[in-house]
């Protein structure tokens, strides 16, 4: 009995393309920290260093490295940084604490241009509900309620205002809980706005 062949072809001889390679993420921890002045989680890569706290120019921060070093602060809200979002992170890779010093006074003493100092004046930071609630009173304040969004409609014009109103109060409100006076909020930026009345507090609405 005649044995059967099976013809082959020339892709056949030829070894399967290997399996294309999943990624999966570095593995990364989380450390508990005292950035904000509160108990604060940091996420990390695995191989990142440890972070740990300086003082520059008496300012108490926390250093943590990723991609550089991150400079966040140690006290709460309304106090100095070099970064009114009491965070900043800079292009460096050095763990040194006398070199990250330096640097950072660096840029506090940089002048004021195009962001790459501060002229030697440190800022007070607030968090970012209260810088949001302080731009959105600014808009409200600057533009008015009467047509700013009558290309919509009335009722959607009524409904932008009466959600912006909601937010605005929201963050009074918390600010209340968390101790921060808004006029002091509004006292330390440069662009000044007028103080916060009866009626905003109970409406959310300072126009």
């Amino acid at each position: 009995m005649q044995a059967s062949m099976t013809q082959l072809s020339f892709l056949d001889t030829l070894d399967p393309p290997p399996q294309p390679k999943v990624w999966t993420p570095p593995p990364r921890r989380k450390v508990m920290t005292r950035a904000y002045g509160e108990d604060y989680e940091l996420e990390l890569y695995e191989e990142d260093p440890d972070p740990f706290e300086i003082e520059v120019r008496g300012i108490r921060c926390l250093i943590s490295h990723s991609l550089g070093f991150c400079t966040y602060t140690l006290d709460g809200p309304g106090s100095l940084f070099w970064s009114d979002t009491g965070f900043r992170s800079f292009g460096n890779t050095t763990t040194d604490p006398d070199q990250i010093c330096s640097l950072v006074e660096a840029y506090i003493d940089a002048p004021q241009k195009h962001g790459n100092g501060l002229g030697g004046k440190l800022v007070r930071w607030w968090p970012m509900y209260v810088r949001q609630w302080y731009s959105n009173r600014r808009f409200e304040l600057s533009q008015g309620r009467k047509n700013t969004w009558d290309q919509w409609g009335p009722e959607r014009h009524a409904e932008c205002w009466n959600n912006h109103d909601t937010k605005q109060l929201a963050a009074l409100e918390r600010m209340k809980a968390e101790g921060i006076d808004p006029d002091d909020v509004l006292s330390s930026i440069k662009q000044k706005q007028p103080p916060v009345s009866m009626m905003e507090w109970q409406t959310g609405r300072a126009a």
